[in-house]
């Protein structure tokens, strides 16, 4: 029993219910945060919510020489909290801290008028590259837009897959008799314009 908890706590990934995805927000208003949520089973009978969250990433507003813009999410890997060390540093190991300790979030450029329609709008479609372990996945996301006193909040998620990310969901014991990961994986982030960089020496 010792080991069958053991190996269930280290297990960072988990099942998502048949029903489709979570409920609940992981991100509260007025954070400036990203995070990763799954489920992890317990010796394939119960399951658990698994969420790790980093409120230690840096943005920065980019202009390039045509004058569109794009902004740059920095995420340090070390950073993610899932109140469980051990799940901590196996996800470091997973997303190759060793190679590349800041995973980057990069979206692709806009104009200046596109992204004022979408904060608009209320909404936009949001294409970039994360870079993770020096490679480069695609994303995208329907971000919405909020007010929060005097700053604007940007928010949404990403549903995908480990395998997406070249991340084999893990399996513990034989099979995955005593643990195993689906391919499941919500990348959640929730972001501040106050904390945006070079922000106004871009617009």
């Amino acid at each position: 029993m010792r080991y069958v908890l053991l190996a269930s706590m280290l297990l960072y990934t988990g099942t998502a219910w048949a029903q489709g995805k979570i409920s609940g927000e992981p991100l509260s208003r007025g954070s400036h945060c990203v995070a990763y949520r799954t489920t992890k089973t317990l010796a394939l009978v119960s399951s658990d919510e698994v969420v790790g969250r980093n409120c230690n990433v840096t943005t920065k507003a980019i202009k390039d020489s045509a004058g569109m813009l794009a902004v740059e999410v920095g995420i340090p890997i070390a950073s993610f909290n899932s109140k469980e060390p051990d799940r901590d540093k196996e996800v470091s190991k997973w997303l190759m801290a060793d190679k590349q300790p800041v995973m980057v979030f990069r979206t692709q450029n806009l104009s200046r008028a596109q992204w004022e329609s979408m904060l608009q709008k209320g909404s936009g479609l949001i294409r970039g590259t994360l870079k993770i372990g020096g490679k480069n996945y695609p994303l995208s996301s329907t971000a919405k837009v909020r007010s929060n006193g005097g700053q604007i909040e940007i928010y949404g998620a990403i549903y995908t897959k480990f395998t997406a990310f070249g991340i084999k969901p893990p399996e513990v014991g034989p099979g995955g008799v005593i643990a195993k990961a689906p391919d499941y994986l919500e990348l959640h982030y929730n972001l501040l314009s106050g904390k945006v960089q070079n922000l106004s020496s871009v617009l």
